[in-house]
């Protein structure tokens, strides 16, 4: 069984269980992978939290809902948000669960993004990231890139990216269903930014940030859904058989 927590946003966790379904190789509803989801929205504010404004550790409460995934029976585990994979979260987290659920594997959600950018986009050198300001600062996707001899490139005006992922009002996290114009074009502006340095691909780094891009393309440069690639991998962690083909959609 694979098993989904999300409620980082709430929506980011139906998107990526959606996406599942989606790149499964099915006929009938018997052919799909038994896949829970454990949407957890107590989980502490992940940003909050890498910046100083609470010491409560979201770790432990991800550990505790994975546990209890666990005895539900998932076993091949994705998380839907980038900033819990900033190591001061997810190392916590992953060596809790080494320790009480050893049964269980979770898959790296940057690490999946970054096989999925060099199997699929080999001619890309230039890579803007889009993302909240603490995946920003532990250079969760830089890092991978630099060190695979691809050049990262950040939004020059990051605060407008940051009003479009958490502003109360037009916010994905307050209006995620639909998004917002507002998120939408705000959005928009950060990869038009990046584009405009050169990059060849944009990384949608937030996991609410394809509810605003959906779309493959912008502007004829491709969107790299973290998501979708997580998705994949999670298939082929627990079906490999049942994956269906890489395509553009």
């Amino acid at each position: 069984m694979i098993g989904v927590l999300g409620g980082m946003g709430p929506q980011a966790g139906i998107d990526l269980a959606s996406k599942i379904v989606a790149n499964t190789i099915a006929t009938c509803d018997q052919d799909h992978i038994p896949t829970l989801l454990f949407g957890d929205p107590l989980v502490p504010d992940r940003t909050a939290f890498l910046f100083g404004k609470t010491d409560v550790n979201p770790a432990e409460i991800m550990a505790r809902s994975v546990k209890n995934m666990a005895a539900a029976g998932a076993r091949i585990i994705g998380i839907a948000c980038n900033t819990a994979h900033s190591p001061p979260i997810f190392d916590v987290f992953r060596q809790e669960i080494r320790r009480d659920c050893p049964q269980i594997t979770v898959l790296h959600l940057i690490e999946e993004t970054m096989r999925g950018i060099l199997f699929h986009y080999p001619s890309v050198k230039r890579v803007g990231i889009l993302s909240t300001t603490a995946t920003y600062k532990f250079r969760l996707y830089d890092d991978l890139l630099v060190k695979n001899d691809l050049i990262p490139i950040r939004p020059r005006d990051m605060e407008r990216l940051g009003q479009a992922i958490f502003d109360p009002i037009n916010g994905i996290k307050a209006c995620s269903s639909p998004v917002s114009p507002a998120a939408i074009q705000w959005v928009e502006e950060a990869v038009d930014s990046v584009v405009k340095q050169g990059a060849e691909a944009v990384i949608l780094g937030c996991t609410e940030l394809p509810l605003a891009l959906p779309q493959a393309t912008q502007a004829g440069i491709p969107l790299i859904d973290p998501s979708t690639f997580l998705a994949r991998a999670l298939i082929h962690a627990a079906a490999p058989d049942r994956l269906a083909p890489w395509r553009v959609a």
